[in-house]
């Protein structure tokens, strides 16, 4: 086996959740281009079926369009379920279903946006993760787990379009991929990705470039990241690959960040 045959998916099966758009439609487009057949889940129906048709049509590998609440855990148990029903096995799981609201004044800041944000960006990950994991642990081979975090999960969101309860959830992410990285070597690898700022729906699609105030929010950003631009989601693609290969196979328990040097100013 090369090098690059170690990044080839054929005869696996990833789950992508969150994947009718964003970052996560570019992470199943991904896995499918390397061999993988893909589970497209999210909570858009409708956006899920027309992300794994065009996966399908494009690479021809198999794909299956779920529709899911990753924050309840009846639904993520049934979306394993389904695709072990479909597929016989589940080799790579990325739980990247997230949301994010624009700022606002900490001292005005209501528990049920709080609560929202936190359930699915860190409870729809644990779920994810677990019962993924359930179904790799009954395999012989295992499997591979990518849970998408942020750069705001490793320092402090104070300013450009984050808020303290998007913070906290992906902080919360990067210690519980540290967490189950550990309890669950050598079998299962579990890992994240912390991108920085990419033009996906994300928090309303804060940085759409039609609007004036998303036109200012991405000046700002690119003036401050190194590479003086916002990512595309198509740029984290190779880090998924990655990740879900066997070329990670001695990588486990870190995240890693896409972030155009964010976090190196």
């Amino acid at each position: 086996m090369t090098v690059l045959d170690e990044f080839r998916l054929d005869g696996s099966v990833a789950l992508v959740t969150g994947a009718a758009g964003g970052l996560g439609s570019a992470f199943a487009a991904a896995m499918a281009e390397a061999g993988a057949d893909v589970v497209v889940a999210d909570l858009d129906e409708a956006g899920a079926q027309a992300v794994a048709d065009d996966i399908e049509d494009e690479t021809g590998v198999e794909t299956l369009a779920l529709e899911v609440d990753v924050t309840d855990e009846a639904a993520v148990e049934g979306m394993v379920d389904a695709t072990l029903d479909r597929f016989g096995r589940l080799d790579a799981a990325f739980a990247n279903a997230g949301i994010g609201e624009l700022e606002r004044p900490v001292e005005h800041y209501e528990m049920a946006q709080w609560d929202r944000i936190v359930d699915v960006n860190l409870r729809g990950v644990w779920l994810t993760d677990c019962y993924a994991a359930r179904a790799m642990a009954e395999q012989d081979s295992g499997g591979a787990i990518v849970n998408t975090a942020s750069v705001y999960g490793l320092v402090g969101s104070d300013a450009m379009g984050y808020n303290p309860a998007y913070a906290a959830s992906k902080g919360g992410v990067v210690n519980l991929t540290r967490t189950l990285g550990a309890e669950w070597a050598p079998e299962i690898r579990v890992n994240a990705i912390a991108p920085s700022h990419a033009r996906t729906n994300i928090g309303g699609g804060y940085l759409d470039e039609d609007s004036r105030v998303g036109q200012d929010i991405a000046d700002e950003i690119e003036a401050e990241t190194p590479v003086d631009r916002i990512a595309e989601p198509e740029e984290l693609q190779g880090m998924a690959l990655f990740l879900a290969s066997e070329a990670a196979r001695y990588c486990t328990g870190y995240t890693y960040a896409v972030d155009g040097g964010w976090l190196a100013r």
